[in-house]
């Protein structure tokens, strides 16, 4: 347990809840010193003298919700909690500034991962503060280093070649005056060809959903003569028309006296936050359509078991039997859920010990045969017998088998095949995982094994959470292994894991 200790407001009116929550601080020792608020205003009244760490609240309150509750936040890290999840109600509240979003279930099985989901919150609030000093300084140190150019030229502009940011300065009639090497490189405009020139002719900003034109900071500066920032949705317009997601900073350039002489503008390539945000996004909506699903099923067959007592046997088997797999299909994904937070925090468990790796890869095929065929897809397996046995997880490994026969599955349409094998080559356990799928686009294939990600597929896309394939990569490295993947869009892809074969002194020295 780390010898720092968090100061944590928890919002919230159930008073099980709160008991749930005292109980996990005891029992789990948690470096936690908590103060519970049971409504808004008291949330708001104790926010207004203490600072916290952490504010973790409820959606729905007695007396408001937690909106209100975020209103009343300054620079403290939010968790949002809320038992009726929807994907607009997540996207509200990361836009209100919640740092993550938990959904509340009966068994209140979402408190297992609270203590990692606060560490995450903190570190990510943390970073973001010193990302925001950080952008700061830079504005500040440009702006420096742009008063003393007469005098420090050359080692300015050694300074401003080197930094991963784009610096643009303009005079005071709003012409080109600095142009660095990351602006060259974003803009696709050179030095030589836009000093002098009209700074609003080269540098377009517009809205990145409306694609309508939007206003630059060095437009504000113009008005406020202070720092100006650009919106979250600003993206530059390249000169060969590519789009690129920015943030944007301009701050004046002011002589001693005070009088401003020029503006600095600093650009930001943000394409990879804003992947990870829309990935966010795809995920909140994923996940709450996956619980949906499953969940309706479940109530509305229980709902008219409980409404017809004289329901013949058969099909209170049949209805049963839908429960049990929309039952399993949810302990699947809270799993994958629970197993991607592990991997993140790098407590996930791997318990070696010497299995049969042919056994495991039947098991796995069998488990899916009842999907296969109810997806009319034919599953072949051809898996050696006698293979040497792997030093490693069982359940780890199967779950990672699994993980690729069902996506196999899932992206190959009916009449389709998927196949399984599993032979020795060169001292290596090699498992494959065939389909005659949809296929992935070569731009998607570095990014398949990337926690949440999945591919944007036009008129036909499947549901999924984006997890399957990193928890597959990160157990197949956790064995020391490697997995390759080759496909050919709507040909079908290959999934191939490579597997240290376990020698017989090791598996005679393990216990």
């Amino acid at each position: 347990m780390e010898d720092k200790r968090y100061k944590i407001l928890l919002v919230e009116d159930d008073r099980l809840d709160q008991m749930a929550f005292k109980r996990l601080v005891k029992e789990e020792n948690l470096p936690y010193d908590y103060t519970i608020a049971g409504s808004v205003a008291q949330a708001t009244q104790i926010l207004g003298g203490e600072k916290f760490d952490l504010v973790f609240v409820d959606y729905l309150l007695g007396d408001g919700t937690a909106f209100d509750v975020l209103e009343s936040i300054v620079d403290t890290a939010a968790v949002f909690a809320t038992g009726t999840g929807s994907e607009e109600l997540a996207v509200k509240a990361m836009k209100s500034g919640a740092s993550d979003y938990l959904i509340k279930d009966p068994s209140r099985n979402y408190l297992k991962v609270l203590p990692e989901v606060v560490k995450n919150a903190i570190r990510h609030k943390k970073a973001e503060d010193e990302l925001k000093q950080y952008h700061e300084k830079l504005v500040e140190l440009v702006k420096e280093r742009t008063e003393q150019l007469a005098e420090e030229k050359e080692v300015l502009a050694v300074t401003l070649s080197s930094m991963g940011d784009a610096v643009i300065a303009v005079d005071a009639q709003n012409q080109i005056t600095l142009f660095n090497k990351t602006a060259e490189q974003l803009t696709g405009w050179r030095f030589e060809e836009v000093r002098g020139k009209p700074v609003d002719d080269i540098i377009r900003i517009v809205n990145e959903q409306t694609k309508q034109p939007a206003n630059s900071p060095i437009d504000g500066v113009l008005e406020s003569r202070e720092i100006e920032s650009g919106s979250d949705h600003d993206a530059l317009i390249a000169r060969t028309g590519r789009e690129c997601p920015i943030s944007a900073t301009a701050a004046p350039i002011r002589r001693n006296d005070g009088a401003m002489t020029g503006i600095v503008m600093v650009l930001r390539d943000v394409s990879q936050q804003r992947e990870i945000d829309r990935m966010k996004s795809d995920f909140i909506s994923s996940v709450s359509h996956e619980l949906r699903t499953p969940l309706t099923s479940i109530k509305a067959y229980a709902e008219t078991m409980l409404d017809d007592p004289n329901m013949p046997q058969s099909t209170k088997q049949e209805f049963l039997q839908i429960i049990n797999e929309e039952s399993d299909r949810l302990t699947n994904l809270i799993n994958g859920i629970l197993d991607i937070s592990k991997i993140e925090s790098g407590t996930i468990e791997i318990i070696r010990k010497p299995i049969n790796i042919a056994s495991v890869a039947k098991r796995a095929a069998e488990s899916l045969e009842y999907v296969a065929g109810k997806n009319k897809v034919r599953l072949q397996t051809d898996i050696a017998d006698h293979l040497p046995e792997l030093l490693g997880d069982e359940n780890k490994i199967f779950s990672m088998i699994t993980n690729l026969i069902n996506n196999a599955i899932k992206f190959t349409p009916e009449n389709g095949t998927v196949s399984v094998s599993a032979h020795l080559v060169n001292n290596e356990l090699v498992i494959k995982v065939s389909d005659t799928g949809m296929g992935i686009p070569k731009d998607d294939m570095a990014k398949i094994f990337s926690r949440f990600y999945r591919v944007h597929r036009p008129g036909k896309q499947i549901q999924g959470t984006g997890l399957g394939l990193a928890i597959v990569k990160e157990i197949v490295t956790r064995h020391d292994g490697r997995i390759d993947v080759e496909s050919e869009i709507d040909k079908g892809s290959t999934f191939t894991v490579y597997l240290p074969a376990c020698s017989r002194e090791a598996a005679t020295l393990t216990p």
